[in-house]
């Protein structure tokens, strides 16, 4: 689907230099972490059907939520309880549950886990930023909050966010992170669905200040940040805030890598084996759950019903390793990406239609491959036309991995800024990372 780009007078547009030559493509380092695992650039041979188990329950109990749900609204915590062998520093961790909404504004659980500065300032007014962690795989052995227990980790879904996270905590600044709904609890995720996402991010903000001991409040400035799928995460979560949680005090808003089109973003990675063929394998999981009229079951192949027990069964680092160039036309017949309808779902999930709730920092690599720098460069101009203020940073010859690495920390003290009470520059500009 093409969109029209609308330019806002005053928005200044740097040229963005060529790709610097000797990148490695973020699909390449995910697979030699995975050991190169049978990565073909064929389709995945099907494994026998007796190997593919059921998905189960969490054999933690924590992660099994109360049936029915208590009464309550969104945000409201249903259990908390402390990591004790953490990978985290200077932090107190908790693992927690919350009540979050889908989009039918039905109640759902959601899980996550509270990272509170051991410095942490005297008072309940002290900020939090909602971490939206980016791709983690759908299988519920991936929850973000899982990683954070060192008996619980999964070395098929390593936390590589957890330097951005570190970082925020030394500045004093407490983060929640949301897992996402149906992500360690039962069901499946309603991955890359944005306004899901938004919603489970904003819920996980109101559940921290809720958390006796917490050192935060109804009080406290709040952020959001995410890249990737958490980027996605990120924006929503910003465009709703307004109407979805607007007593919320939302002082900034860091988004990279964004996925911005939906419809776009899974053409681009249907078959690529380095565009992570798995993800797109992935959305027609989170897709299915969160539309469940779309029917996915009834459309898949023989074939099909093989790789999506499998993607439902996966982690990240699985994700590459193991899909090769399989198309969403090998799943499913007819294509789904030919049908109306999920074209349909896939535009529910477009970002840039309405203003953020606060100032927002936006960064992308120019030569991402998994997410197209078009993507990030879209949502720049259409929140400046919706009259956003918005610092863009194009991050010249970098891709998804290094994109992360290199424009995370910049983001990460802009955000600090605005949550330490200094007020972002108006309007829209486009700089470049010292």
């Amino acid at each position: 689907m093409r969109r029209r780009r609308v330019r806002k007078a005053g928005v200044r547009r740097a040229g963005v230099r060529k790709a610097a030559k000797g990148v490695v493509p973020v699909a390449t380092a995910l697979l030699a972490l995975a050991g190169g695992a049978g990565v073909a650039s064929a389709t995945l041979s099907p494994l026998p059907a007796s190997v593919l188990s059921a998905p189960q329950l969490s054999g933690d109990a924590f992660y099994v939520p109360p049936s029915p749900l208590p009464d309550g609204k969104p945000g409201d915590v249903i259990r908390t309880r402390d990591v004790l062998l953490s990978s985290y520093q200077g932090a107190r961790v908790q693992q927690i549950m919350y009540l979050s909404t889908d989009l039918h504004d039905r109640l759902v659980p959601a899980t996550g886990m509270l990272l509170t500065p051991l410095l942490q300032k005297p008072g309940d007014d002290n900020p939090v930023v909602v971490g939206t962690p980016g791709t983690r795989g759908l299988d519920d052995r991936c929850a973000p909050s899982k990683q954070a227990d060192l008996l619980e980790a999964s070395a098929t879904s390593p936390d590589y966010e957890i330097a951005e996270y570190q970082q925020l905590v030394a500045l004093g600044i407490s983060v929640v992170v949301t897992d996402y709904e149906g992500q360690g609890t039962p069901g499946d995720p309603s991955y890359l669905v944005g306004e899901s996402e938004g919603r489970n991010a904003l819920d996980a903000l109101r559940a921290a200040q809720q958390i006796r001991g917490s050192g935060v409040s109804p009080d406290s400035p709040v952020g959001i940040a995410g890249y990737s799928q958490g980027g996605q995460a990120a924006a929503w979560a910003a465009e709703l805030q307004p109407a979805y949680a607007p007593a919320l005090h939302l002082k900034g808003v860091l988004a990279g890598g964004v996925p911005a089109d939906m419809l776009q973003l899974v053409n681009h990675l249907n078959g690529k084996v380095t565009g992570g063929a798995g993800f797109g394998l992935s959305t027609l999981v989170g897709l299915n759950h969160a539309y469940p009229e779309l029917d996915l079951d009834g459309r898949l192949t023989s074939e099909g019903r093989l790789v999506i027990d499998r993607v439902k069964q996966s982690c990240f680092i699985e994700d590459f390793a193991e899909f090769g160039t399989t198309t969403t036309g090998q799943v499913t017949d007819p294509d789904v990406l030919s049908d109306p309808a999920w074209q349909k779902a896939y535009r529910a999930s477009l970002l840039g239609t309405r203003k953020p709730g606060a100032p927002a920092y936006l960064y992308h690599g120019t030569a991402d491959t998994i997410v197209p720098f078009t993507q990030g460069d879209m949502l720049y101009h259409d929140w400046c036309a919706q009259g956003a203020s918005v610092q863009y940073v194009a991050l010249p010859g970098l891709e998804h991995i290094s994109g992360f690495i290199a424009g995370a920390p910049a983001g990460v003290q802009w955000l600090a800024d605005r949550l330490a009470g200094k007020q972002a520059v108006a309007g829209c500009h486009e700089v470049s990372l010292p």
